[in-house]
């Protein structure tokens, strides 16, 4: 199919994969800069790190998923951000993926602090690794080389 071969249609599916996992992220982050001690509680019952490591991430990781989130959608260190992005999904994952292993099963903390919130531990791994792939998507897309022959 040449038409998925054509360089707007590579822009085109660059800026949705951007601005969509920019709002993703951007709405992820807001529950948990809401509450910091509920997504402190989140994170302690992956039972994987500290609770004073825990509290730590509480407290910068929603913050970093907003600005994250503000650069992707609106297209500034995008590339940058979305390095970050997938950094930080391959982390989540690998927390999912260890307590799946270890036979835990806990609410991810990704949308809502909510103890009961539905989903399974595979649901949770199969939507992060959508989101990875849409992360290095937006890492791997080609930015327009400045022209540095034009006067500004």
């Amino acid at each position: 199919m040449p038409f998925l071969r054509s360089p707007k249609t590579g822009k085109a599916a660059c800026a949705i994969c951007r601005i969509v996992l920019g709002a993703v992220f951007a709405y992820a982050s807001w529950d948990k800069i809401l509450d910091p001690e509920g997504f402190a509680q989140a994170i302690a019952n992956y039972q994987i790190v500290s609770a004073s490591s825990g509290h730590l991430a509480a407290q910068f990781l929603p913050w970093l998923e907003l600005v994250c989130g503000i650069c992707l959608i609106f297209n500034r260190w995008a590339q940058g951000a979305a390095l970050v992005v997938t950094g930080l999904m391959l982390i989540f994952m690998a927390a999912l993926g260890y307590n799946i292993f270890r036979g835990v099963d806990v609410s991810c903390g990704c949308f809502t602090l909510a103890e009961e919130a539905p989903g399974s531990m595979w649901g949770y791994m199969v939507r992060d690794s959508l989101l990875l792939a849409m992360a290095v998507g937006v890492v791997c897309c080609r930015r327009p080389k400045p022209d540095y022959r034009q006067p500004v």
